[in-house]
């Protein structure tokens, strides 16, 4: 039986794995989906978070109701992809092997990065709605904001 690992379990991931479970012979594959937390943010609500028209729980749901059957569903943090051997190696030491990796891990803000961003205005006056926190805290400034 061949094996195939989605290592992410979002937007991206969750899609994947929902297409394949209608495209592949399950009786071949053996499938599994990888991420370290239980809890799937819908970021496009993100944008609506600023200004009231979504609360961070309206965006925040268990991951598995939206998991196909036929997934066995690996709730781990991966600390390493071990492409030499296709297996993927999680932070207690356990492997999980695989034939095919489809990495969906997305992005991540590094706002250290940008010159200028980091420089104690993050989330003060400098905000990202790209995060549940960016959002939630651009939501709060606009509260008091007098415009301008």
């Amino acid at each position: 039986m061949k094996k195939i690992v989605i290592l992410g379990a979002g937007t991206a991931g969750t899609i994947m794995a929902n297409h394949l479970r209608r495209e592949l012979d399950m009786r071949k594959w053996q499938c599994a989906i990888v991420d370290q937390d239980d809890v799937h943010y819908y970021q496009p609500g993100f944008l609506f978070i600023p200004f009231g028209i979504y609360r961070p729980e309206d965006v925040r749901k268990a991951r598995r109701p939206f998991l196909p059957s036929g997934f066995d569903y690996v709730q781990a943090q991966a600390e390493e992809i071990d492409h030499r051997n296709n297996r993927l190696v999680f932070k207690d030491g356990t492997k999980l092997a695989y034939d095919i990796l489809i990495i969906a891990t997305g992005c991540r803000i590094v706002p250290a990065e940008v010159a200028g961003l980091d420089d104690g205005e993050w989330r003060r006056s400098i905000f990202d709605f790209y995060t549940i926190e960016g959002a939630t805290a651009l939501g709060a400034r606009l509260k008091d904001w007098k415009g301008g």
